[in-house]
């Protein structure tokens, strides 16, 4: 198992760049393991036992108010880290964890972690940008709910999803499969299904063609203009 998780971890941009030392270390007290889909993987208030990494599946991280209503803080992708800020300073979880469909993830020991990241200047380096990186998204976030619209909010995740090298093609449509279910998209956009439903009809058919989960835009760059959304390589979700 380690030696499965040191060849892994050698692949994953939250490593670039740290030695073999440092992630040899970081192997130990590690697991790597699948979880069915809507495993909780954390709960809020816990104290972390384990980064989690996301290697193979979707997750999200939601909140709770105190009459047990969640809400979607973020969905996880792929190679992205769980809360690294409760895990490296030794807090309590201010969101829970659950997977969305079947995931692989990766889970350091959070006592081995903090130690390597007090030993190797690289690990430091790479933890501090990971959260820096999630810092600055949070923030895009609270200003998205607070300044937009829900089509525009809707627009921004679309166009958030189009694949970087069309985006910059005027006039070509792309299609997008939403990462995750409906009911799921709209507590992450801030919405109630019934709004995510009516805010698809807004931008139908003019701008978008709804089949399932599967989303074509007619135009990316008609869609950024309409919704007024900033380009993806600027100041979008």
């Amino acid at each position: 198992m380690r030696q499965g998780a040191l060849t892994l971890m050698r692949d994953l941009p939250l490593f670039e760049g740290v030695g073999d030392e440092t992630l040899e270390a970081l192997t130990y007290g590690a697991l790597l393991q699948w979880f069915p889909r809507e495993t909780r993987l954390f709960a809020e208030g816990e104290i972390p036992d384990f980064l989690h990494i996301l290697v193979e599946g979707t997750a999200m991280l939601a909140g709770c108010d105190e009459a047990g209503q969640e809400t979607v803080i973020d969905i996880v992708r792929p190679s992205d880290c769980f809360v690294p800020a409760a895990v490296l300073a030794d807090r309590p979880y201010l969101m829970s964890g659950r997977t969305l469909e079947p995931s692989r993830i990766l889970m350091l020991a959070a006592p081995v972690l903090r130690a390597q990241v007090a030993r190797d200047h690289a690990l430091a380096l790479r933890m501090m940008s990971t959260l820096v990186g999630q810092c600055r998204g949070l923030v895009r976030e609270v200003k998205n709910l607070k300044l937009r619209s829900t089509t525009q909010r809707l627009a921004a995740f679309i166009l958030s999803q189009v694949d970087p090298s069309r985006s910059d093609a005027a006039e070509d449509g792309a299609t997008v499969e939403l990462p995750v279910s409906k009911r799921v998209l709209a507590s992450r956009l801030g919405m109630t299904p019934e709004q995510l439903s009516r805010t698809f009809t807004k931008l139908s058919p003019d701008q978008l063609h709804v089949t399932g989960n599967t989303v074509r835009v007619r135009s990316v760059e008609r869609l950024r203009r309409h919704c007024n959304v900033g380009h993806p390589n600027g100041n979008h979700p």
